[in-house]
């Protein structure tokens, strides 16, 4: 499930994306469906990530009409040259950073001129409520090391050299499934509703339903647990 609506972005024909962060390839995957000859490059610390990456490239070869490649990297030394990228995307990453101000400063450096940029970062009060619900998703090793505040991130993005666009939440569903791992956070994986709740997702992810996707929707400007950004360089 992807976490920006891709035909907001216009690219051009042979565009270039990078997916900073880019865990198990997911928009990447969605960028090779959206775009016509778009040339990506997926980049994360993680090798196992990596490796289910190239396993999940081998279903999208026929979509794969420019190239795909995914690579070991980290987003404070990006292994490119300025003015790089049309679009690079930053998913669910920010918020495991130390020195989140050093990573928007090598995105921008290279994103082309008028490139855009979508970061996303979980919501505000869908993630103080794990918070206030369990140290142990505070303290997790390479958890989350801050909760971001919408104005917050706006101000900080535009301050480093954007334009911003617009934002919008989604995934409202995921929100109460992580509220449930983090109430019962010593026992989550054996725990019975947290794995009905789990269930009942994988069902929306594998089936998707339009009325299980429709009512997400609406309930998604409250309750999303990720809020994407859409920002443009200078």
């Amino acid at each position: 499930m992807l976490t920006f609506n891709l035909k907001h972005i216009h690219l051009p024909v042979n565009a270039r994306v990078l997916d900073v962060g880019c865990g198990g390839g997911r928009h990447i995957f969605g960028s090779l469906q959206e775009y016509i000859d778009v040339h990506c490059v997926g980049l994360d610390q993680d090798i196992y990530s990596l490796n289910k990456c190239n396993e999940g490239l081998d279903f999208f070869k026929e979509l794969n009409t420019g190239s795909t490649v995914f690579m070991q990297g980290s987003v404070y030394n990006l292994p490119f040259e300025e003015n790089s990228f049309d679009l690079v995307i930053c998913s669910e990453v920010l918020e495991h950073l130390d020195d989140y101000h050093a990573s928007i400063d090598e995105i921008y450096r290279v994103l082309k001129p008028g490139g855009k940029f979508l970061p996303s970062v979980p919501s505000f009060w869908p993630e103080k409520i794990c918070w206030t619900l369990s140290s142990g998703y505070q303290n997790m090793p390479g958890g989350h090391v801050r909760i971001f505040k919408k104005r917050q991130i706006i101000n900080e993005i535009i301050d480093r050299g954007f334009y911003y666009d617009h934002a919008e939440r989604f995934h409202g569903l995921h929100s109460a499934y992580w509220w449930l791992r983090c109430l019962f956070w010593n026992n989550q994986d054996s725990n019975y509703f947290v794995k009905i709740y789990k269930k009942f997702l994988e069902y929306q992810i594998l089936h998707s339903p339009a009325w299980l996707n429709n009512f997400e929707k609406i309930i998604n400007p409250i309750f999303g647990k990720s809020i994407a950004f859409y920002f443009e360089k200078k």
